[in-house]
């Protein structure tokens, strides 16, 4: 199982799922250098590719005076644009690892292996399960973790129709998700992190 801790959030990935933290990872601190943005993390099970984004605006300090939603809330469309960015950025740093790595003579010769091989134990493995998944045209799932004190649901209405429409063509689905959605993604369970 693979544990992250995010935006006052902890994330378990069960072991069929491989994932990176994209946003701490060398190639993210590369591409943010010339002005791209990253999801947080990047997981790859099976036939299923998930860009998952993670947002926490509830309290999570007793000193904390505004709710922090606030800062969004009165311009959903404008939210969704920040964060389809993210995705639409990840997806072009993906294709652009897929093609670093393909111009290695040992990452083609390996490819095969790469293909089979934990993910978890290798980031040639991952990073060749995910080139191998975008090359197929597999579809991509766009997840954004969003938490708020509130349920929100006008707000979360036009930012799924927001966000559908700029990815539409990019991703197969866009997903908004909290700790009272359920059921969770298969294999991945999300609670409070322990402060």
């Amino acid at each position: 199982m693979s544990t992250f801790q995010e935006s006052g959030l902890r994330f378990d990935f069960d072991n069929y799922w491989t994932v990176r933290k994209y946003d701490t990872h060398r190639f993210f601190q590369g591409f943010s250098g010339v002005g791209l943005k990253g999801v947080d993390f990047i997981a790859v099970r099976e036939a299923t590719l998930i860009l998952l984004e993670v947002k926490n605006y509830c309290k999570r300090q007793p000193w904390q005076l505004e709710n922090p939603f606030e800062r969004i809330s009165e311009a959903p469309e404008v939210f969704a644009r920040r964060i389809a960015e993210k995705y639409l950025d990840t997806l072009q740093a993906l294709r652009a690892i897929g093609t670093y790595y393909r111009r290695k003579w040992g990452f083609r010769l390996l490819h095969p292996l790469l293909l089979h091989w934990p993910g978890t134990r290798s980031d040639w493995a991952f990073w060749a399960q995910v080139d191998a998944y975008l090359q197929s045209g597999q579809p991509v799932v766009a997840v954004l973790w969003l938490e708020t004190e509130q349920e929100q649901a006008a707000f979360r209405e036009v930012l799924q129709q927001s966000l559908e429409t700029l990815l539409e063509g990019k991703v197969k689905a866009v997903q908004i998700r909290n700790l009272k959605t359920k059921p969770y993604p298969d294999g991945i369970r999300v609670s409070l992190a322990a402060e």
